[in-house]
């Protein structure tokens, strides 16, 4: 039976982290939106979407903070950009979706139990957008063949976030408190390696 002290202590523990988690969900979500509107300069005139570089700071906050908070800030931050954006506004139910997914299965993948976790995250969560947004234009936005217009920006905007975000959540894993950093019980390898 654990002590008194024990448990108080791992009390004390889970509220640290859920406090963390707390803080770390809006200002994610904020820094994500911030990062998508402010670079989002280039209206790519077939679908009415936009080039931006917001997959770097999602990809940087779902490996380093994990699914939870990789989906909320990657799904919200992004359709808060396109619901304030000039006639990107359509774009804004899906992307809470899509870049919901993104982030999410980025986070969640980067905290499994195999080699290259990283790689393999960054990889699915970039089929997702790309095949995401390419499936909703074509259905429901612009139509095809319009929708393939959209598809090397998206895929431009993925590689951008994996060249800078999988090094940046690296040093992040490595000089963050521990308390920061998303952890699952069963990872059996030390997170901070690819």
């Amino acid at each position: 039976m654990p002590t008194p002290s024990t448990t108080g202590s791992k009390a004390s523990g889970s509220r640290a982290v859920s406090t963390i988690a707390l803080a770390l969900a809006p200002v994610s979500t904020a820094l994500v939106f911030v990062v998508t509107y402010s670079t989002a300069n280039f209206t790519i005139p077939a679908t009415k979407g936009y080039f931006d570089f917001g997959d770097i700071i999602i990809f940087i906050i779902a490996l380093t903070f994990g699914p939870t908070i990789g989906g909320l800030a990657s799904g919200l931050g992004s359709s808060l950009s396109d619901a304030l954006s000039v006639g990107s506004s359509i774009y804004a139910p899906f992307t809470l979706i899509i870049k919901g997914l993104e982030g999410y299965v980025a986070g969640y993948l980067a905290f499994r139990g195999f080699r290259g976790r990283l790689g393999i995250a960054w990889a699915f969560a970039s089929a997702i957008m790309v095949g995401g947004y390419f499936v909703a234009e074509s259905l429901v936005i612009v139509g095809y063949p319009a929708s393939l217009v959209d598809v090397p920006f998206n895929v431009i905007q993925v590689i951008a976030g994996g060249v800078i975000g999988i090094p940046v959540s690296q040093f992040l894993r490595r000089t963050l408190p521990s308390n920061m950093i998303y952890s699952r019980k069963t990872l059996t390898s030390n997170p901070a390696k690819t």
